[in-house]
């Protein structure tokens, strides 16, 4: 016995148990180009073009109709009731396949893929300095030198890049929608030798070379000698990701960074210095 899925786009996914009823039903859709066949014997749905080169023949809808009254009238009433709950059983499980059919080619498939773990980048409002010609120029220019504490804080305000190290440890997964990270570490590394008072940093996810997502983390008293990490419990999905400060401030040592302004003393060759 034939047995095929058959739909036109109407009234769902429908069971037909003969080629007669298959015929029939294609005779009676509103739309040819709307109907889909799904033979029992293969493993994909087709159209009625590609069925058609398949099965030449065409019977027609009197004929099938003939066909069905036949066998009801041949059948007896518990006959009859036994096949409408077959084909109901049928139908349960044809539609069942469909939809695991369906579900199967639409799953997002992830793989397991190399973990990040990157470090903030320099920010692009903190260039490189040559502090010793900073502290020798202003020397010279003042005619004095400068205190051991003076110095220092020079120097820390315009290195912090390389003594406060900002980092992203987190694990991935790939498809072809792209990544996504999860069980994720940032930590903070401050080397300064001082403590900091606070710290905001953010966390952004990539998409199209766009900003994607954005998540804010805000730290305080933040140690020189250990490391501060903070646990991520959200999955993020992009391209990629990345961290930055947003602010920084340390009142030992006169110290106030944002990530949104370019100079915040008014003075560029100590533009992080700050009297709160």
């Amino acid at each position: 016995m034939n047995k095929y899925l058959f739909t036109d786009g109407t009234s769902g996914v429908k069971e037909l148990l003969s080629k007669e009823e298959l015929e029939a039903a294609i005779e009676n859709a509103a739309s040819k180009e709307a109907v889909r066949i799904w033979i029992f014997s293969s493993n994909e749905w087709i159209n009625c073009v590609a069925y058609r080169k398949l099965n030449p023949a065409i019977i027609k809808k009197e004929n099938a109709v003939a066909i069905s009254k036949d066998i009801a009238i041949a059948g007896s009433p518990r006959s009859a009731k036994k096949s409408h709950w077959l084909k109901k059983t049928f139908y349960v499980l044809g539609a069942g396949a469909v939809v695991f059919l369906v579900f199967n080619f639409t799953k997002i498939k992830w793989e397991k893929a190399n973990p990040i773990n990157i470090s903030a980048a320099r920010p692009a409002n903190v260039p490189a300095m040559d502090i010793d010609s900073l502290v020798a120029q202003i020397e010279e220019s003042r005619g004095t030198l400068l205190d051991k504490s003076t110095r220092t804080n020079l120097r820390l305000r315009n290195t912090w890049p390389q003594l406060i190290d900002l980092r992203l440890s987190t694990e991935r997964e790939t498809s072809n929608a792209g990544s996504r990270y999860f069980n994720g570490d940032i930590t903070i590394d401050n080397t300064t030798g001082f403590n900091l008072d606070n710290a905001v940093v953010k966390l952004i996810v990539w998409k199209d070379n766009k900003v994607n997502t954005t998540d804010t983390l805000r730290f305080s008293n933040i140690p020189y000698d250990k490391v501060t990490t903070r646990h991520l419990e959200s999955t993020y999905r992009g391209d990629s990701i990345s961290v930055a400060f947003e602010t920084i401030r340390a009142k030992t040592f006169n110290f106030c960074y944002s990530a949104t302004t370019k100079n915040n003393s008014g003075n560029y060759n100590d533009r992080w210095f700050c009297k709160e």
